[in-house]
């Protein structure tokens, strides 16, 4: 027997600790996006409008979807060196129990500017998640095993809104408006258990990894080793000279904003427009969540076996124009959910190429500052994005001219993606 056969014969398993790092994130994604997802289903119930006297506003109930991508965008920019400094495991955990009690406090009132108040302050707990996910995946993992864990959590994020949609529409329809804000916010106490027991800032500190796991990760991490302690906790900007980052940003805000212009306005266009049910409503809005999910999953290996990604987000982006612009044109009712759901599915690689190229380009100590930015740049441009949806909707009657706004956006997000294939990145 070879020396090599005997060694690899000889050796202990991984011990796969760091698997549980994503297994929080995903939950940590799924209590987001429940949190964020709320608000766009119940505009569309009449009891929750009448109640803020916005019934008849369609900017005014854009604007509740609005306010909190504005904060949570601006407070973005600022987060990520809180979380380099303090830390992802005190941060993220002490994050999670201000999102329940935000939520608590908003089912019961039932003033629109508070509520308003209280979406601002939810986008602003919820900014360190980014950050947080960012820098968890670049320390835990190599890079060669990255883009499988990104889709992880991304997929978390997916799931949260395939759930959310249904069963915020069912809570509605049984108990009304308020309970769902109610059994969000106990639902979203779950993941605190989990980040103060399984969560470690820095992979030599847990108490059950195994040395040839620690082996596993820092061999196939590219990007240069930091291991002092000091110089892991300090802040650094350099990132903002790499053109290709800046690229990243741009491509980011144009794809995110078409995202959310889908999910704050698709319960209310298949409920107001289409004319289906609320029981209906709640399975067919999760469709193109489903179909995310599942696109997600089968393509991040690729992304990791070629070493590339930036052409999944070239390909993201005609796809999500071609079949939006089918949604605009077209006149079968099923024809319409086709193209909306395929749209946005292939739109859904977006993010998790993006997130995963910034975590290759840049180093340790800059991530969690580099994430925030692009998650930053990119909500705050967001933010205005369904607002101006409700303007148009108002003075159109259709929700068309609105995804011709996120058609145009992804045009200047596949243009912008050139010069990431070129680098191959």
């Amino acid at each position: 027997m070879s020396i090599e056969k005997s060694i690899e014969k000889n050796r202990k398993p991984l011990s796969n600790v760091r698997k549980w790092t994503v297994v929080f994130l995903f939950f940590v994604y799924v209590i987001a996006f429940f949190d964020r997802s709320n608000v766009s289903v119940l505009i569309a119930d009449k009891s929750f409008t009448d109640v803020l006297g916005i019934t008849a506003d369609k900017s005014s109930q854009g604007l509740l979807v609005t306010s909190f991508l504005l904060f949570y965008g601006i407070t973005c920019i600022f987060v990520g060196p809180i979380v380099q400094r303090c830390g992802v495991r005190k941060t993220i955990g002490y994050s999670l129990i201000a999102w329940a009690v935000m939520m608590a406090i908003m089912g019961s009132v039932s003033s629109f500017v508070l509520i308003l108040v209280f979406r601002a302050l939810l986008g602003i707990g919820e900014a360190v998640v980014g950050p947080c996910a960012s820098k968890l995946v670049q320390t835990w993992f190599p890079v060669q095993e990255r883009a499988k864990a990104n889709s992880v959590w991304f997929t978390g994020s997916l799931l949260g809104q395939i759930i959310a949609m249904p069963l915020i529409a069912w809570i509605v329809a049984v108990s009304g408006w308020r309970a769902s804000f109610y059994v969000l916010a106990v639902v979203g106490l779950v993941p605190v258990v989990i980040a103060f027991t399984f969560v470690y800032d820095r992979v030599s500190e847990h108490p059950r990894i195994s040395e040839e796991e620690i082996e596993h990760i820092t061999s196939g991490q590219k990007v240069e080793t930091i291991t002092s302690i000091s110089e892991q906790n300090k802040v650094s900007f350099e990132f903002i000279k790499d053109r290709y980052y800046w690229l990243l940003v741009l491509i980011f805000s144009c794809g995110n904003a078409a995202a959310w212009g889908i999910v704050a306005w698709l319960p209310t266009y298949l409920k107001a427009s289409l004319g289906f049910s609320w029981e209906q409503m709640g399975w067919i809005v999760a469709m193109p969540y489903i179909a995310g999910a599942v696109l997600v999953l089968c393509l991040a290996p690729l992304m990791d076996k070629y070493n590339t990604r930036a052409p999944f987000l070239t390909f993201s982006f005609i796809g999500f124009g071609i079949f939006y612009h089918f949604a605009t044109v077209l006149k079968s009712t099923s024809a319409v959910l086709v193209s909306i759901t395929l749209g946005f599915a292939i739109l859904s690689l977006a993010p998790l190429a993006v997130f995963t190229i910034v975590q290759n380009i840049v180093k340790p100590n800059q991530v969690s500052t580099a994430t925030g930015f692009v998650n930053g740049f990119a909500n705050v441009f967001s933010s205005a994005i369904p607002y101006v949806m409700g303007v148009l909707y108002n003075k159109s009657g259709t929700l068309n001219s609105g995804l011709q706004l996120l058609i145009g956006l992804t045009v200047v997000a596949f243009i912008s993606t050139i010069p990431l294939v070129k680098k191959r990145l």
